[in-house]
């Protein structure tokens, strides 16, 4: 499915390209990529929609880590190594 938003950005139309596969007969992993327009836009994009689907949404270890180290303030801290 292929979704473009309403209105022009810095570079043009915000388009999104989704794939839905199904891992299992009750599991379905959504592929959202940029297809056209703003990265920035797609990231804020991204974030509104995960947001709304957290409910629903499986996330790995990895993710879950990083969400709890973020800041007050929406910034991810890095510990360098």
């Amino acid at each position: 499915m292929k979704l473009q938003g309403d209105k022009d950005g810095r570079k043009g139309r915000l388009s999104v390209a989704t794939e839905i596969f199904e891992v299992a007969p009750s599991l379905y992993m959504v592929e959202v990529r940029k297809s056209g327009g703003d990265t920035l836009e797609f990231h804020k994009f991204y974030k509104n929609l995960s947001t709304g689907l957290k409910d629903i949404v499986w996330k790995t270890i990895d993710e879950e880590k990083e969400e709890e180290e973020a800041a007050p303030n929406g910034v991810a801290q890095v510990t360098a190594q």
